[in-house]
C-alpha cells in the first residue's frame, strides 16, 4: 500500500474507498483459489486450471497496477475488470449453477459509492447482461467424468427466478446505495461547512472582543491629546505663525475624528452588530461613501450604470466596506487612476464591484484577500483588517466576497449582500 500512501494529492474518502477495493480483491484471490483447490481436492471436482489460473494471474497483476495508478480505481476500471473476470471464472464453473454469482452485487454495492449515476448503471447493465450470458452458455461442472445437472423442470424455474431476482435486486442496490451515499456526501459537506462557519465566527469574536479593549485603551489618550489641542489653540496668541496654528487645528481636529470612530466601534463592535437594515439604493450608497472620502480620491471615482432597486441592508457596515474597498483601489494604484464602481442587483443581493488599474497582486495575494492579519502594506500602514472586515460582513450577509484579475489588466473587487436569514440577527 505504500504506493498509494504516496498519493497525498487524493482525497481521504476517496483514498479509503481505494485501499478498500484493492484489499478486497486480494482476498477475492486468495478466496477464489482456495475454493478451487478445495472443490478439487475433497470434492473431486473437475476444475479448467488454464482460464480459472489466468483469472488469477490477470487479478494480481491488474492490482500491482493499480497500486501504481489509484485514479483508475476511482474511475471504475477495477470494478469493470472484476465483473468481466468474474463472467469468466463462473462461466468455466457451472454459469447459474455455481452460488458466486452473487458476488455480482458486491461489485454493483462498491460501484454505487465510488462511482457517478452514470457509470454505476453502465456497471450494472454489464452485470446482468454478463449473468444472463452464463445463464444461457456455461461449462457445466463435471465431476470427475460426470456432468452435474438437474433435469429437474421445478429446478429449472428456480434458476428463471434467481435470474428475475438477481436484475430486481441490483437495480435496488444501486439505486438505494448510491442514494444514501449521496445524502452522506451531503451531510458531510454540510458539517464542513459548518466548522467553516464556526471558525470564521470564532475569528470575528475574537477580532470583536480585541476591538473593544483597543477602543477602551484608546480612548483616554485621545481624550488627552483633543483636551491638550484644544487649550493650545486657546492660549495661542494671534500672531503665531498661521501654519503652526493650522497644524495644531489639525492635530485637534484628527483627534476628535478618531474618538468619534472609537466610540463607533465601541458601539457596534466592529461590524454589524447594532446596526440595523434599512432600505439603501445605489445612489445612497454612493452619496455616502462620497461624504467620507477625501477629495483626491472622490475626484477619482466612476460609477458604472446604476439599477434603480433597493436593498435591505445595515447601513454603516454597507458604507464602510465599501469606503474600505475603495481605500484599498485608490492605494493599489498608486498613479491616481480611475476607480470604478459599480452597485447593482444580482442575486436578488446588492453587488457591489470596485475596479482598479494598478499593478498585478499576483494570485496568491488574490486568493487570501479577505484573511485576517493579511497586508501587503509596509509595516505602520495597516493590519490587515480592512478585507477581513468585509468579508465577515459578506458571511454574515449571506453572500460572498472575493478578488480577481480581468482579461483586461484591470483588479476586481467583488462583495455581493443577500441580507440576513430570517432567523439569524445581525
Amino acid at each position: 500500500m505504500m504506493a498509494l500512501m504516496s498519493h497525498r494529492t487524493l482525497p481521504q474518502r476517496q483514498s479509503v474507498s481505494i485501499r478498500w477495493i484493492i484489499r478486497m480483491r486480494w482476498l477475492a484471490v486468495l478466496g477464489q483459489a482456495f475454493a478451487a483447490i478445495l472443490a478439487w481436492t475433497i470434492f473431486d471436482i473437475s476444475i479448467p486450471w488454464i482460464p480459472v489460473s489466468a483469472v488469477f494471474l490477470i487479478t494480481v497483476l491488474s492490482n500491482l497496477v493499480f497500486l501504481r495508478q489509484p485514479q483508475s480505481v476511482l474511475r471504475g476500471w477495477s470494478l469493470r475488470l472484476d465483473v468481466i473476470l468474474l463472467t469468466v471464472l463462473i462461466y468455466y464453473t457451472g454459469g447459474p449453477h455455481n452460488p458466486f454469482t452473487s458476488f455480482y452485487l458486491l461489485h454493483i454495492a462498491l460501484a454505487a459509492m465510488t462511482l457517478s449515476s452514470r457509470s454505476l448503471w453502465c456497471l450494472v447493465i454489464g452485470c446482468i447482461a454478463s449473468y444472463g450470458l452464463i445463464f444461457l452458455h456455461h461449462r457445466p461442472v463435471m465431476l470427475g467424468s460426470i456432468e452435474i445437472s438437474s433435469g429437474c423442470e421445478s429446478y429449472s424455474w428456480h434458476l428463471q427466478g434467481m435470474l428475475i431476482a438477481f436484475i430486481v435486486t441490483a437495480s435496488f442496490i444501486a439505486a438505494f446505495v448510491s442514494r444514501m451515499h449521496r445524502i452522506l456526501l451531503e451531510q458531510d459537506a454540510a458539517l464542513e461547512a459548518a466548522r467553516i462557519r464556526a471558525e470564521k465566527n470564532a475569528r470575528f469574536a475574537a477580532l470583536a472582543t480585541l476591538s473593544a479593549g483597543v477602543a477602551h485603551e484608546l480612548g483616554s489618550p485621545l481624550a488627552t491629546i483633543s483636551l491638550a489641542s484644544s487649550e493650545l489653540l486657546k492660549q495661542m496668541p494671534q500672531t503665531m505663525d498661521a501654519d503652526l496654528c493650522a497644524d495644531v487645528e489639525l492635530i485637534h481636529q484628527q483627534a476628535r475624528r478618531c474618538r468619534v470612530i472609537l466610540d463607533q466601534l465601541n458601539e457596534r463592535n466592529t461590524f454589524g452588530i447594532g446596526d440595523p437594515c434599512v432600505v439603501l439604493s445605489a445612489t445612497m450608497l454612493a452619496s455616502s461613501v462620497e461624504k467620507k472620502l477625501s477629495s483626491d480620491i472622490a475626484s477619482r471615482l466612476r460609477y458604472g450604470t446604476h439599477d434603480e432597486v433597493t436593498w435591505q441592508l445595515p447601513h454603516d457596515a454597507t458604507v464602510q466596506a465599501l469606503l474600505i474597498l475603495v481605500q484599498n483601489a485608490a492605494q493599489a494604484d498608486g498613479r491616481g487612476g480611475i476607480i470604478e464602481v459599480r452597485i447593482r442587483q444580482q442575486n436578488e443581493g446588492c453587488l457591489i464591484e470596485v475596479i482598479d488599474s494598478g499593478p498585478d497582486p499576483g494570485e496568491e495575494i488574490l486568493s487570501r484577500a479577505g484573511d485576517p492579519f493579511f497586508t501587503t502594506k509596509a509595516p505602520g500602514e495597516g493590519m490587515g483588517l480592512g478585507l477581513f472586515l468585509v468579508n465577515c460582513l459578506a458571511q454574515r450577509l449571506r453572500g460572498e466576497f472575493g478578488m480577481h484579475r480581468s482579461r483586461d489588466g484591470r483588479t476586481h473587487a467583488r462583495l455581493l449582500l443577500l441580507g440576513p436569514s430570517n432567523d439569524e440577527p445581525l
